[in-house]
């Protein structure tokens, strides 16, 4: 109890000794500098929550943005889809039968237009009436593919026209024929078997294939031959899997391609 006393005394002594308006004014000022802490921590945690907040916000956008580069990665990785008639437009440029200003025009155009060329429409009103029923016919973009299998056309292992392939050959011919304008390129393609014979060979079987049927259709049809392409393609484009019967089938064909002529193709008149 004693000790207490002591305290409050030497307190009320120190007191004492203070003028009442400085102490009064120390009062005030640490008041104040109180308040102003409360105001500036206030202040630091609204930073802090705020600096939080942009901190999540600028991982979510790093995130989104490592994403979008990994999609891109990854589209960027894989080789671009290239159409059959974007194929035919290169191997016409790679033989010198288009510039490349001419391959250009076309690609634009058929991304504009190319579904309704006069020309293309004409060709299907053709092909309705001259339609080889042995033949698989497509239009792409503008070109047009047939494929005809190759036990239609020829015996095994030869490039000796079979009786049966000069009807579907003259349907075929006569499609051309009705488009005198159109160019076409014949292609022999043949399964990955190899063969017994030591004179002959797959590239040489698919070259002479697609040589025997131009042939034919510039003598007894008539084709005008400045229109007829000749190529063998061998077995290094098959359409199905070489590991299978039906498949190697399906891959011994004839393929002929018919391109439009450039004014054609572009809308243009001559």
């Amino acid at each position: 109890m004693k000790k207490y006393i002591t305290i409050i005394t030497v307190a009320l002594a120190f007191a004492s000794c203070v003028p009442p308006g400085k102490l009064s004014e120390a009062i005030d000022a640490n008041n104040a500098l109180s308040n102003k802490y409360d105001s500036l921590h206030l202040k630091l945690n609204d930073t802090i929550s705020n600096f939080t907040t942009n901190i999540n916000v600028l991982k979510s956008n790093v995130n989104s943005l490592n994403d979008s580069v990994n999609y891109y990665r990854a589209l960027a990785a894989k080789p671009p889809v290239i159409t059959e008639g974007e194929v035919f437009l290169n191997q016409m440029l790679g033989l010198s039968l288009l510039s490349k200003s001419e391959l250009a025009g076309i690609k634009t155009t058929n991304g504009v237009n190319g579904g309704n060329n006069v020309w293309l429409e004409g060709f299907k009103a053709d092909m309705k009436k001259y339609t080889a029923a042995d033949a698989d016919i497509k239009l792409n973009k503008g070109f047009v593919f047939v494929e005809i299998s190759d036990k239609i056309l020829f015996k095994s292992g030869s490039n000796n026209l079979n009786k049966q392939s000069k009807q579907v050959l003259g349907t075929i011919a006569s499609l051309l024929q009705a488009q005198p304008d159109l160019s076409f390129m014949i292609e022999g393609h043949t399964d990955n078997k190899a063969f017994k014979s030591n004179l002959n060979d797959n590239w040489s079987l698919s070259v002479n294939r697609a040589t025997a049927v131009a042939r034919i259709l510039q003598t007894k049809y008539k084709i005008n031959p400045k229109r007829i392409i000749a190529a063998g393609r061998s077995e290094f484009i098959p359409v199905d899997d070489n590991k299978t019967k039906a498949g190697r089938l399906n891959n011994r064909r004839i393929r002929i391609v018919i391109m439009p002529t450039v004014t054609q193709i572009m809308n243009l008149s001559k």
